[in-house]
């Protein structure tokens, strides 16, 4: 998950290595530990906004026109 620090912490990533969290930085970290820097609120979590390019739209083939009715 990815958070902003709002305070410097320590915490550990892996259970045994122990990193110090800057506060202002912006890091990816397991869903665990940013859970409980948010419950602290010494993070919050930043929202990614996914964008596929799907490529050009397809042409409107509509003319506005009513189909005409033959009898």
């Amino acid at each position: 998950m990815k958070i902003k620090m709002l305070k410097t912490r320590q915490g550990s990533p892996d259970g045994m290595l122990v990193k110090t969290y800057t506060s202002g930085e912006t890091v990816d970290v397991s869903d665990e530990l940013a859970l409980v820097f948010i419950r602290h609120r010494w993070a919050r979590k930043i929202y990614v906004k996914s964008v596929k390019n799907q490529g050009k739209a397809p042409e409107n083939k509509c003319t506005g026109k009513k189909p005409s009715s033959k009898k």
